[in-house]
Order: structure tokens, then sequence, then C-alpha cells
């Protein structure tokens, strides 16, 4: 009887090998995986949003938004994650448009995930080095990074992990969603912008992160009358535009400074002109477009800025 449960799960666990080679339909084409990957080299936040809660750590990473890491050397300036989040991961240099192509063979990965909007050129090298696997999570904002996810675990052989990770974030949206209810039931509609600094001011539309976490909580978006964003995710404004804000709140992301002050903007003395109750999010700069992690993080900082109360 021993022997024969021992070879089940012999059989059980071949059928699991078996598996390989896998062919990947994904966001920027398809891709056969040969083996289990062991070797993952992560251009982007982004793509490094899937791994974290699936506890895989890569050989080296990509980014184009941090200041002083090192092409060849290990990942520093990290403002974002946890630098044991990263692991020893060696700095590849910039996510998208440039990536260190001599540093990311001297790895040898075995799976490279990039931005499946990156360059066709860069696309077509890393291809040359390991089998790629692309992502957008803007395609779709009702299943944004969820595909991604799923198919990267089942890439890497982790997909117990994924359901466990994808269990935890409904349970803690649904804790979230009750939480921002009664702000729901008294200021359902929310104006989303962005303030980067005097010259640059604009409006998000539903296929932005932050709108698409806000609309998951029970808001609705509301826009600015007369403003219309052709590919429903960012259109710049004039500063006196927001004089124009109708909702029952605002929303504006502002870059965190360095040195933690933050002179006002003509754009958001325009905006209190408006009179409609506002809000300032701070944004990190290595923040990812959305996420498993980025998704939890921005809606418990949303609504910590609701329960403080509108910026005076």
């Amino acid at each position: 009887m021993r022997r024969i449960l021992w070879l089940s799960a012999l059989f059980i666990s071949g059928l699991a090998l078996a598996q390989y080679p896998l062919q990947v339909q994904h966001d920027a084409g398809q891709t056969v995986i040969p083996k289990q990957p062991e070797r993952i080299v992560v251009l982007g936040e982004e793509l490094m949003e899937l791994l974290i809660p699936l506890g895989v750590k890569p050989v080296g990473y990509g980014s184009s938004r941090l200041n002083g890491a090192r092409v060849g050397g290990k990942v520093e300036g990290l403002t974002y994650y946890r630098p044991e989040e990263i692991g020893p991961a060696v700095f590849v240099g910039d996510a998208y448009t440039q990536p260190n192509l001599e540093a990311i063979t001297a790895l040898k990965p075995d799976l490279i995930l990039f931005w499946a909007t990156a360059p066709k050129s860069v696309a077509e090298t890393l291809k040359k080095i390991a089998p790629t696997v692309g992502w957008d999570y803007n395609r779709d904002e009702k299943v944004g990074w969820r595909r991604a996810f799923s198919e990267t675990a089942r890439i890497l052989g982790r997909e117990k992990q994924a359901e466990e990770a994808l269990k935890r974030y409904t349970q803690q949206l649904e804790a979230y969603r009750s939480r921002a209810a009664p702000f729901v039931a008294r200021m359902p509609r929310v104006t989303v912008l962005f303030f980067y600094n005097e010259e640059t001011t604009g409006i998000f539309g539903p296929r932005f992160g932050f709108s698409i976490a806000l609309t998951r909580l029970g808001f609705e978006l509301a826009g600015i009358p007369g403003v219309s964003i052709p590919d429903r995710s960012y259109a710049p404004i004039s500063t006196e535009m927001l004089l124009n804000v109708q909702s029952d709140w605002a929303l504006y992301l502002r870059p965190k400074s360095p040195d933690g002050r933050y002179p006002e903007l003509t754009s958001e003395r325009m905006l209190k002109q408006s009179k409609v109750p506002i809000y300032r999010f701070l944004l990190d700069v290595q923040e990812p477009q959305s996420g498993p992690i980025t998704d939890l993080r921005r809606i418990e900082g949303i609504l910590r800025l609701l329960e403080a109360g509108a910026q005076k």
C-alpha cells in the first residue's frame, strides 16, 4: 500500500514537471518556456510587483527610476520596495529603452520579464538572450495586472502561492471597501489630478492605476467639463481648467520631494478656488503603475487622507 502511494505521488509529481515546455500568450506575443525558470531578470517596478507575492527574487533588476545605482552592481537607492524584497539582484540599467544587454547576458537568465510597450528593437534583442514575457496592465482596466500575475505564477510553478496571494488581496480589498463606504455615500464623485511642477498639470482617466483603485472602492470618476482624455488614461490641462472641477472631491498627486518641502503651486491655488474639497497624495517616483502590492498600499493611503479630512 505504501509503495502504491509513493508511486502515485511520483506519478503526480511527474505530471507537474511534464508541463514544460510551456507555451505562453502574453501582451508582447507568444513565448515557449522550455523549463521552470530559476534565473529571472525583471525590467521595471511593475514586473517586480509580480514576483514579490510569489516569494521569488530575481537575479537582475532594471529600473528607469533609481538614482545612484551602478550597472553590474547591487541594486541601491530603493525608496518604494524594501531591499529584502528585491534580494541580491544585480542592477542591469534602464528598464524600458536602454537595458544593459551585456549585464543581462552575464547573468545567464532563463526568463526576462519586461514591459510590453518597450521599443520593438529592445524586445527583439532581449529574445536573443533568454525567453521573454511582456506585460501591459493598461490594456484592460478591469483585468489590469491579474492575468499577468496568474500567468507569471504558472510560468514559475507558483500557482498555489498566487492563489493564496489573490485570496489575501480580495479579503483586504473587501475590508477597505467597508472602510470607504461612508465616504462613498457622502462624496461619491472624485476627480483625479496630477501636479508635477509649474509647467505640468493633468487629469487622469479610468485606465490610470489610481482611478482603478478608487472605482474598486466604489467611487465614481468625474472629469472636467470641456476636457477629453483620448486614451482614457491621462490628458494635460491648463491650470485655468481647474476652476471648472465640479466633483464632490478631488485627489491630486504630487511627487515626493527629497527635502520634504512642497512650495504651493499655481495649480494648487487654482484648485482651491474651485471650492471642491481637495486631498494631496504624495507619490513615490518609484511607485509602479499598479499591482497586487501597490493597489492595496495606494488604497490605504487614500483612506488615510479621507479620514484625516480635506486639505485647508
